[in-house]
């Protein structure tokens, strides 16, 4: 009988379509589980890697302040973050080493198909890495106050926008995360601030002086001196340094004296002919050349007729006659942390002259470096710190130049006719100035150091591409078409400087 049911054939295929099917709906059925569980994972991933960054800020500023570990604060976050209906969030760690957070987590999902073969539960994890920025943060403002700064609220906006932004950022710093600015206005010069016109890198035209120093005077004039000798005290700006050292942060040393920072004094200006702007003295010169009457230092030791009335040459800025003219722009304020000071520098802001970015760039460079003049900021080697410029102009590069022998406007490159911007600047000195700007920006990138720049209401297609060339990428250029703009514009660079990033 045994052998005759071995034998028996019949209902064979039923049996076997029945192991073959339930295999086959297994297969299907799993591939559908399979896929659940791979989308689980994907979102999971999600969430994960968006708590993790809460989870690090939060522990690196301390802000929940309940003293709850990483960890349940992390698996609180998640299970708002990620959707039940996607799985159900198991085990959350978070561990932190230095400037670095882990996250991993899990979350399982029950088996439609696949519990037929004993699988009742597929769990998927996730990790992630996340960092914080560097533990201190040194962030120049290099501003412009040109002229053109009045206009459309440019200034208004600005200050506020700026003002935000010191707001913004100083109030994630804390005894662990420093946080400290630095000024930089610029026009056509960049303001040292007079306080420093005894340091030792100002140039006191000793025997060791700076081949610039007396460009403009018939023979050795101490620049300092003559405002004494006219009742008037050096505002503070200076003249931009001889090549190689203009647009760099060598440190300034009297043993090399084209490395020391010129004190800019306003020559006096020949007592007739078209485009004076600041004729204050009697010229004492018989000469009918005009450079010989500009340059003659016989007047600065016994001055005569001295004239500090308001110059009329510029329709739009009436401001006294004097060795200072055009030295309006504000002082820097240096790198530091007292936000209160850096709020009031910049509220205090005014505009007037022409725009100098290069000038402005290497002032930027300068107050953040760890070399002199100020050695203010933190050695590059710092892996801890992270130096930033945020540069804002709303023009492009421009000193007024006239068909006169002096050849335009006095600026921290002298006069034009001096060419130190080269011997054909263009028109307005741009050519040069453009030069000197891409100059400067590659060496301040060349250094580590992230540059933002933002073009407000610059309708110049190349003006608006050195600006982009310059900045440190795409996402570090910003095209303001107006002044209302900039207030998102700062509080959008505030957030990448001080975003955390997924590391892995």
């Amino acid at each position: 009988m045994i052998r005759k049911l071995w034998a028996d054939r019949r209902g064979s295929y039923t049996i076997t379509f029945g192991l073959v099917g339930l295999t086959l709906v297994m297969a299907a059925g799993g591939t559908t589980d399979m896929m659940r569980f791979l989308d689980t994972r994907a979102k999971l991933q999600d969430a994960v890697d968006q708590t993790a960054l809460i989870v690090a800020t939060q522990h690196k500023n301390d802000e929940a302040g309940d003293g709850s570990s990483d960890s349940a604060k992390a698996k609180t976050l998640l299970a708002k973050t990620f959707d039940s209906e996607n799985g159900t969030i198991g085990t959350v760690t978070a561990s932190t080493s230095g400037n670095t957070l882990t996250l991993t987590a899990d979350a399982t999902i029950q088996t439609y198909f696949l519990k037929i073969g004993g699988l009742q539960n597929l769990t998927a994890s996730a990790k992630t890495t996340a960092t914080w920025s560097a533990s201190s943060l040194e962030i120049a403002l290099v501003l412009d106050t040109t002229g053109s700064m009045v206009d459309n609220d440019k200034l208004t906006n600005l200050k506020s926008a700026a003002i935000s932004m010191v707001n913004t950022l100083s109030a994630k710093a804390s005894a662990n995360y420093s946080i400290k600015f630095t000024l930089v206005p610029f026009s056509n010069f960049v303001n040292v601030g007079p306080s420093n016109a005894s340091a030792t890198w100002i140039d006191k035209g000793g025997s060791n002086r700076s081949s610039y120093y007396d460009a403009y005077f018939s023979s050795h004039a101490d620049r300092l001196a003559i405002f004494t000798k006219l009742g008037k005290t050096w505002p503070g700006c200076v003249e931009t340094r001889p090549a190689p050292y203009d647009m760099d942060e060598t440190a300034p040393t009297t043993g090399t004296p084209d490395t020391l920072f010129v004190p800019a004094v306003h020559p006096d200006e020949p007592d007739s002919g078209s485009y004076i702007a600041n004729d204050y003295l009697s010229d004492q010169s018989s000469s009918w050349d005009k450079i010989t009457k500009m340059k003659n230092k016989a007047k600065y030791d016994n001055p005569q007729n001295i004239d500090f009335s308001n110059s009329t040459l510029y329709s739009n800025y009436h401001v006294p006659k004097g060795p200072q003219f055009l030295c309006d722009v504000k002082p820097i304020q240096r790198l530091t942390n007292d936000y209160a000071s850096v709020k009031s520098q910049i509220q205090a802001l005014t505009a007037a002259g022409s725009t100098n970015v290069p000038e402005g760039i290497a002032w930027g460079w300068r107050a953040v470096s760890p070399k002199a003049p100020f050695a203010d900021g933190r050695a590059y080697s710092d892996t801890e710190n992270s130096k930033i410029l945020v540069v804002l102009t709303d023009g492009t590069n421009s000193i007024n130049t006239f068909p006169t022998d002096i050849g335009g406007a006095y600026s921290s490159w002298g006069y034009p006719y001096s060419q130190r911007l080269g011997s054909n600047p263009g028109a307005n000195l741009r050519t040069g100035l453009d030069a000197k700007t891409r100059t400067v920006c590659s060496k301040v990138k060349a250094a580590g150091i992230k540059v933002y720049t933002i073009g407000l209401m610059i309708d110049d297609a190349s003006g608006q591409q050195l600006l982009s060339d310059c900045s440190s990428g795409a996402a570090y250029y910003y095209n303001s078409p107006n002044a209302a703009q900039l207030q998102s514009i700062f509080e959008d660079i505030a957030k990448k400087i001080s975003k955390l990033r997924i590391a892995s």
